[in-house]
């Protein structure tokens, strides 16, 4: 065995151990705070013109059908609650990341044009994510983004995203905004994606109100 393959497979059972454990409250609502290592935001858009779909109906369909636009292969979604579609506010989904690594999530905000997820702790990260459409002045013209602000659950996460998550993650969001072009009807013209790493960062889309608390978190009984 090389000296590189070893290196790769000690972090490798660390991580898969970690998961197969799981953290005490799987199912709590997870902020940035609850992570490690730097606060990122990482956006990823496509350009699409001669769109067929309106741009409501490009939204509902992403949420509805978020299983179907994501590859399985990379990112399989179902629901926790109950089968999907639809797909409502206070929604869990589950996620088998890569055919080995569960997730899971609770749709935060529901408006006509997004939604945005929020991690449970059972996840290898912790925050939010954002999935937008944007009309364009012309009609049929369109910029379709995925944003997401997290900090990696642990630090064994941490070295997983460095040792190549990264690039799969990428690629899954860039297959997903590729499927939601192709329901929209139009062709994309242009994309690009960016990873942002600051102490204080924030969505480009701020939500109109928050909760008190994330969806999905039980209040407290006196």
């Amino acid at each position: 065995m090389s000296r590189l393959l070893r290196l790769l497979t000690l972090p490798a059972l660390a991580l898969a151990a970690y998961a197969l454990k799981g953290p005490p409250d799987p199912l709590r609502p997870s902020t940035p705070e609850d992570g490690v290592g730097p606060l990122t935001r990482r956006r990823y858009w496509v350009e699409v013109e001669g769109a067929t779909s309106t741009p409501e109906e490009v939204a509902d369909h992403w949420r509805n059908h978020l299983p179907d636009h994501a590859p399985k292969w990379l990112a399989w979604f179902r629901g926790l609650d109950h089968a999907v579609p639809p797909v409502r506010q206070g929604d869990r989904l589950w996620i088998r990341m890569l055919l080995i690594r569960r997730g899971y999530v609770v749709v935060e905000h529901i408006n006509p044009l997004g939604f945005r997820v929020r991690t449970l702790r059972l996840h290898p990260d912790a925050g939010t994510s954002d999935f937008r459409v944007y009309p364009g002045e012309e009609p049929g013209h369109l910029i379709l983004q995925i944003e997401s602000l997290l900090r990696t659950n642990s630090q064994l996460d941490r070295l997983a995203y460095i040792f190549g998550v990264h690039a799969a993650q990428r690629r899954n969001w860039e297959l997903t905004l590729n499927s939601v072009a192709g329901y929209s009807g139009g062709r994309i013209v242009s994309r690009g994606h960016e990873s942002l790493e600051m102490p204080q960062v924030a969505h480009s889309y701020a939500l109109p109100e928050l909760p008190d608390a994330p969806v999905g978190l039980e209040p407290a009984r006196s």
